[in-house]
């Protein structure tokens, strides 16, 4: 049952008139909340005057709700209503119902005329289609949750989830989300465009919430291998890769790996209807893509999937501030410095407004990191935006503060409270201030505190940036600053020397530093005996192609040898076919390049041999087009994908009892008899048992369509609304 908790009063206005008018079949007038004289909804036929007042009461309760219809009565009886309506959030009881009567005499209210929560959610099992209209009331009920949580969606972070889950109630609805969900599925892939700010991962993460609810699986990944890796038959799945191109500027060796990559990608993704690809991207680094690679710009490359975002009508602004006001944490004196005068309208018609801002700009954190004025800070920081980071660290931040944002900086987007403490006391000991045994325990918890909230949030133990702006700003700081050289010396984890490295790629010019501080942080990341081996060898090609340096070579073939000798494990599937494919696009010296591809290939193909019982099929398949596609002994990867494949369809008993409906089975024929062909391998015995599986499904399940029951958007017409529809809006915040 929907709660509409996370609905704002607009919203929850708009429902019940779309609720009503599906309900009597007629079109009914809505109104802007705010002083509305009485009228949320009418609808009048000659003399007659249907008025309905909706009251999203759903926090307040009961007794808010009995005093507001009392002051309500005065206002209904100069209407003079034929017949008069409420609906509200909150849940209705028969006592309750007799109250709302009683407090408003002379009214024409009946008690079946009180719509209380669980009359809407009736309503709503009524009239679908306006559940779906307005996706807000699914995407965070608690059946939507658990069947994402089920499914695997963002797998890898919990804290991922419930981010999306907290940005639901802010978002706006507009005409992108539709243009998104056509072109995906048009095309089955997706890459949204735009400048920073302008709501691209948002609306990626919409489409994300809205898949899964039906059952799609979820991969979030972090670069092109990993969505190979995973872009398999045999499920349905969306991929998801956030800032593909990068975050500040594009590298020439970063084209040089997408442009052979991409298209490949994104031809298989049209070819299975099964498979959806988004990506998002900022729009000046996919014009820098397209003019360094002609693949890239092609007619029919990635062109045909780009959706670019951030035109808002006026309503759409309005709305989306709207929302972000009702739903903050904002103090009466921050609120009130906003909707006095109409400021908000400012706000709203600002050359730069964008969501990321405004997000900001009503986190009441944010604001109290400032001793300006609210309306002060809000206008200096619309008229330069680059104000919105610079001052609060520059100048309000504490020492400490600032550090610990500059180690969260060097560990990516998500990273453990005591990662980021080891951090913090290494860059502090960096940049010259040390920190006593003693005293790093407040220090630290001091300084996050500080800008808890503001700058950081912590979920499921994992600290995260709260706006994606300020990662960006910090990583602007280490060039500006010239920290690079005095951080570098302090790293210790993986995570750290690959987050400083691809900084160090984007602006290489500015590097004063020498070669052998990445050397010896290699080193330490290795002695730390907190990093994978493969991840590990990663890092060291890559720090090979960008120096040339023998010394790296030569621990690069050090860690190189330990796969040889130990191989790899079904756990590593992933990572190996990373690294071959990695090891084909190095600018290496020829000799130490057919090195790499040799090991490589030799051990991806003997885990292939030794453990293909333990593979599901999609890591078989990743595994033979890693081997074919990157190996350098295609003979090797015959004889190896001809030995997984006589084991797994020998012993894929366990895999079809496993298979629990006859889409999923389908998928699984499908992409089984596809690796069987292309590999020349005899289907007659794996066709028989898959038949088997058939017959035993076909007697418990009918058949449907794997595509029924989706959503598609409904989309509310957004216009550019005049001052007076927006101040009637906006009156509704005021206490």
């Amino acid at each position: 049952m929907n709660d509409f908790h996370d609905l704002s009063p607009l919203d929850f206005e708009e429902l019940v008139r779309d609720l009503l008018q599906a309900h009597w079949s007629r079109r009914l007038e809505s109104f802007g909340p705010g002083r509305d004289q009485g009228v949320d909804v009418r609808y009048m036929s000659g003399p007659h005057q249907i008025v309905v007042q909706a009251k999203h009461y759903a926090r307040s309760g009961p007794a808010a709700l009995v005093r507001a219809m009392r002051l309500e009565c005065p206002k209904a009886i100069t209407l003079s209503p034929s017949r008069y309506l409420l609906a509200t959030s909150v849940s209705m009881t028969p006592a309750l119902k007799a109250k709302i009567v009683a407090a408003m005499p002379e009214v024409p209210l009946a008690e079946v005329d009180i719509l209380g929560r669980e009359d809407l959610n009736n309503l709503l099992r009524l009239h679908s289609e306006v559940e779906q209209r307005h996706f807000k009331l699914w995407l965070a009920s608690s059946a939507v949750l658990e069947r994402i949580i089920h499914s695997g969606v963002f797998n890898r972070t919990a804290a991922e989830l419930e981010i999306i889950c907290g940005m639901i109630p802010r978002f706006v609805q507009n005409q992108s989300v539709a243009d998104a969900e056509t072109l995906l599925a048009d095309t089955g892939a997706l890459i949204i465009a735009g400048a920073p700010g302008v709501g691209k991962t948002t609306l990626a993460q919409i489409l994300l919430w809205r898949h899964a609810e039906q059952g799609w699986r979820i991969f979030v990944v972090d670069d092109i291998e990993e969505a190979m890796a995973v872009a398999s038959e045999g499920e349905r799945r969306l991929i998801f890769f956030d800032d593909f191109l990068g975050q500040v500027a594009l590298s020439a060796d970063h084209v040089r790996g997408l442009d052979a990559r991409l298209p490949p990608l994104l031809s298989r993704v049209a070819a299975q209807k099964d498979l959806k690809f988004i990506l998002t991207t900022r729009d000046y680094v996919l014009a820098q893509a397209k003019m360094l690679s002609a693949r890239l710009d092609a007619a029919k490359g990635v062109r045909s999937y780009v959706l670019n975002v951030g035109a808002y009508t006026r309503e759409a602004k309005a709305r989306i501030l709207y929302n972000h006001i009702h739903f903050s944490g904002l103090t009466e004196t921050q609120k009130d410095a906003i909707l006095e005068d109409g400021f908000y309208l400012a706000m709203i018609d600002h050359k730069n407004f964008n969501p990321r801002l405004i997000e900001m700009l009503t986190r009441s954190e944010y604001l109290a990191l400032d001793e300006r004025p609210t309306r002060e800070l809000i206008q200096q920081v619309l008229d330069n935006p680059h104000e919105l980071w610079d001052r609060p660290y520059r100048q309000h931040m504490s020492e400490d503060a600032r550090t610990v944002l500059l180690a969260m900086a060097i560990n990516g987007a998500f990273v453990g409270i005591t990662l980021l403490k080891d951090s913090f006391v290494r860059v502090a000991t960096a940049l010259g201030n040390t920190l006593r045994t003693s005293e790093i325990e407040a220090r630290f918890r001091a300084a996050y505190q500080e800008i808890e909230g503001s700058a950081l949030s912590l979920l499921n133990s994992l600290v995260h940036f709260t706006n994606p702006g300020l990662r960006d700003y910090l990583r602007g700081v280490i060039r500006s600053d010239r920290l690079m050289p005095l951080i570098v010396p302090c790293i210790e984890t993986a995570n750290e020397l690959g987050e400083c490295f691809a900084i160090f790629r984007v602006h290489r010019d500015d590097w004063e530093g020498s070669t052998t501080v990445w050397t010896a942080a290699l080193d330490r990341v290795r002695d730390g005996g907190r990093v994978q081996r493969l991840a590990y060898l990663e890092l060291a090609l890559d720090l090979c192609d960008e120096f040339r340096d023998q010394g790296l070579i030569d621990r690069m073939l050090t860690a190189l040898m330990g796969i040889e000798q130990e191989g790899v494990d079904e756990a590593e599937v992933r990572e190996i076919c990373s690294l071959l494919e990695r090891s084909a696009m190095t600018l290496l010296p020829t000799e130490v390049e057919a090195r790499v591809r040799s090991v490589a290939t030799e051990a991806a193909a003997t885990m292939l041999e030794k453990k293909a019982m333990c593979l599901p099929l999609e890591d078989i398949e990743s595994m033979d087009e890693a081997l074919f596609t990157y190996g350098n002994d295609q003979e090797r990867a015959a004889t190896a994908v001809q030995s997984a494949m006589w084991t797994f369809t020998r012993s894929m008993d366990c895999d079809l009892e496993a298979i629990t409906t006859l889409d999923d089975l389908d998928e699984f024929e499908r992409s089984l008899l596809a690796l069987l062909e292309k590999r020349g391998f005899s289907s007659h015995t794996v066709k028989r048992d898959i038949r088997w599986r058939r017959e035993a499904l076909e007697e418990n399940e009918p058949r449907h369509d794997p595509e029924e029951g989706y959503r598609g958007g409904g989309v509310t017409s957004h216009r550019n609304m005049s001052d007076v529809e927006i101040r009637s809006m906006f009156n509704g915040l005021k206490g």
